[in-house]
């Protein structure tokens, strides 16, 4: 154990993490205050944020946005004195890692009791949203032509047009996006076979690659690209429902569905106020501000006895959701994760400088 957190403190030292904003909610007079770094864009989190601190004066709460990879780095590197008391992410694997690697604490509370038991783990990690994974055009580009409804069409799509489509299909880069990492690795258990063909078609159309769903998502909507792929749902649907050249499309042959989740750090400073927090992230009051406001998918009421989800996926979608458990880990190895990465380097025709 202690080598391997050295091995991760080492990484995490090379790994250049970058100056963040903090934007603060409540009073500058509230005596208590509460740090929370995430991944969600303040487009889904402000309500949130707001509600809270308008229900708890005494908390001012200081909000810091970076992507999940650097998230994680970050929670390593500030183990011994962090300034986040709550981590939210939607990377679930390095959620999971940081808790089975001691860097996490146990909460307990009515809240987190009554969450089901593929939403938690061990006490200390804790989902509070579903997050569907879609795929989304500009619809201009296919006012001739059927829009593709799952990785078949997508891939018939792209032989059929192939020098229209070069240079103009968006993803994740998996080396900069933890969740994009999740992502990759999950469509590789769900169907290998097809995995492959979209990495070679992927490779060979030149893809682009992003750190975020919403640098995605802004050039699908300028028409830098056609067709963004593996996208998380909440941020698409806002899009989509903003701009009328966005379509969001589910895809018919199976749906990944992600949970975020929240955590406090081990030896965070203020566990009574990320504590409140959670509780009302998991509240009926933070759920049901979430639907209305149709900022994020709420954990509670969404999964069925079938195994279905009830979003408004259609009647034959197959919805494969990642649960938390300790499979997730498994991609995490280390040397796993090397050797994933440089697989999909090759197939996209990608160096390791790109």
């Amino acid at each position: 154990m202690m080598k391997a957190r050295l091995l991760m403190l080492l990484c995490c030292l090379s790994f250049p993490i970058q100056a963040a904003e903090t934007l603060w909610f409540g009073e500058a007079s509230a005596p208590r205050q509460l740090y929370i770094h995430s991944t969600l864009d303040m487009s889904s989190f402000r309500p949130l944020l707001e509600r809270f601190v308008g229900r708890h004066p005494d908390i001012r709460i200081g909000y810091v946005d970076v992507n999940t990879q650097e998230l994680y780095y970050r929670t390593v590197s500030e183990s011994d004195a962090p300034r986040a008391s709550l981590v939210l992410s939607s990377a679930m694997d390095l959620q999971l890692k940081l808790v089975n690697d001691g860097y996490t604490q146990v909460y307990q509370s009515d809240e987190t009791e009554r969450l089901p038991s593929h939403a938690k783990w061990r006490d200390e990690v804790f989902a509070f949203s579903y997050e569907p994974v879609v795929m989304m055009v500009n619809k201009n580009a296919f006012a001739e032509r059927e829009v593709p409804r799952d990785r078949q069409e997508m891939l018939s799509y792209i032989r059929q047009y192939d020098d229209s489509v070069t240079g103009k299909l968006g993803t994740y880069d998996i080396r900069q996006s933890g969740v994009g990492y999740l992502l990759a690795s999950q469509d590789a258990r769900q169907a290998d076979a097809t995995w492959g063909r979209i990495l070679e078609a992927f490779g060979s159309h030149q893809v682009r690659t992003y750190c975020c769903s919403s640098d995605i998502i802004d050039d699908v909507a300028s028409g830098k690209l056609l067709l963004g792929y593996n996208l998380l749902g909440s941020y698409a649907a806002q899009r989509a429902k903003q701009d009328p050249a966005l379509e969001m499309v589910i895809p018919q042959d199976y749906t990944l569905m992600l949970m975020r989740t929240a955590l406090i750090p081990k030896n965070a400073p203020n566990r009574d106020e990320a504590g409140a927090f959670l509780d009302f992230l998991l509240s009926d009051a933070g759920q049901a501000l979430m639907r209305s406001e149709e900022l994020l998918y709420p954990i509670h009421g969404q999964r069925q006895a079938s195994d279905e989800v009830a979003f408004p996926l259609g009647p034959t979608r197959t919805i494969r959701t990642v649960d938390l458990d300790q499979q997730l880990l498994v991609g995490r190895d280390l040397i796993k994760q090397r050797r994933f990465i440089k697989s999909w380097e090759l197939a996209l025709e990608l160096s390791s400088e790109d």
